[in-house]
């Protein structure tokens, strides 16, 4: 069983100090390097390993991340006696852009792209290595993409957690009508891309406007880190994106059931980022035909669960943690 205390890792109480510490010199020990995607595309990607562990979780990051916002998190899964994997998707993070001007635009032509660059991912470096248990954790934009990655490939996983999957966007209601076509429409004309409307180059925004955590620590080192490492940064979504973002939502909800392993739905209860609505849609429709799932409910937690404030985020870890040693 893990070790679920995990307040001998993670506090905001000195959470500088542990970061720029313990969890630095974790993360000056990574194994890392980049793999081709099918088109050419370079794709960075780290590893936690040691050669006794027989258990693995992959974390699939989100929409304008990296792996290295993620160390905190690797230090804790690596910690509980997992080899822990990861990489940053591309035209974001380390991985190659995709777009030269604005470089920071997110931007992707397909989001199957997506989908495809985590199984090479997984054939090219996960499985070189063999596992007992093998577990995948995925938030927002990963969420989406990990469903639809289980929905042909749940057999590799033994269980799939999802951190606020992006199932669909939050958008105003009017928003919700017309976003799809309209979007689809300004992509087809749309060469090169530019930023979707009311979207720029990447701003961080201050602590009190953010839609991502209440937790000042945690959010202060997230935005500092991405000030030293400006190669990181990400702004705003083309048009294609959110055309394909939307769609790719849509997809997860239709194809809920045909995920072949356990499912845990971390929803984050004032989420203003995803839709709470179609993850609802989602979770029902495994219900109904069978499939296993369950959902955690983070009641005042933001978008990141898992940079929220202590008593949010270690909600998120436990819920996470028990169901993955309840499916070994």
């Amino acid at each position: 069983m893990p070790n679920t205390e995990l307040t001998l890792y993670t506090r905001e109480d000195g959470y500088q100090e542990r970061m720029d510490g313990k969890i630095a010199e974790f993360w000056q020990q990574r194994q890392d390097g980049w793999f081709p995607a099918k088109d050419g595309l370079q794709l960075y990607w780290c590893t936690f390993t040691r050669p006794e562990n027989d258990k693995a979780v992959v974390v699939v990051n989100g929409r304008i991340e990296s792996v290295v916002k993620y160390q905190e998190l690797f230090y804790e899964l690596y910690q509980q006696g997992y080899d822990v994997y990861s990489y940053d998707h591309r035209g974001q993070g380390y991985s190659n852009r995709l777009v030269t001007e604005p470089k920071d635009i997110g931007h992707v032509v397909w989001f199957d792209d997506y989908i495809d660059d985590l199984d090479t991912f997984m054939q090219s470096v996960v499985m070189s290595k063999h596992h007992a248990q093998r577990y995948m954790l995925a938030h927002s934009m990963g969420g989406a993409i990990a469903s639809l990655y289980a929905e042909q490939n749940g057999h590799y996983l033994n269980g799939l957690a999802l951190s606020a999957p992006m199932h669909g966007i939050h958008l105003s209601p009017w928003m919700k009508h017309i976003a799809t076509p309209v979007s689809r429409i300004v992509a087809a004309i749309d060469h090169p891309a530019r930023y979707a409307l009311g979207q720029g180059p990447y701003d961080g925004a201050p602590f009190a406007d953010n839609n991502l955590s209440q937790s000042l620590q945690r959010y202060t080192w997230f935005r500092n880190l991405y000030m030293k490492e400006p190669v990181i940064k990400v702004g705003g979504p083309s048009n294609r994106w959110v055309w394909q973002g939307l769609q790719a939502g849509r997809r997860c909800v239709e194809g809920a059931a045909k995920a072949r392993c356990p499912v845990l739905l971390i929803q984050a209860g004032k989420d203003k980022v995803v839709s709470n609505e179609a993850q609802w849609q989602y979770f029902r429709r495994r219900q109904q035909a069978g499939q296993p799932v369950s959902l955690e409910v983070v009641e005042n937690a933001r978008h990141e669960a898992l940079f929220e404030k202590d008593e949010m985020r270690d909600q998120a870890l436990h819920a996470t943690l028990r169901f993955f040693a309840s499916h070994m």
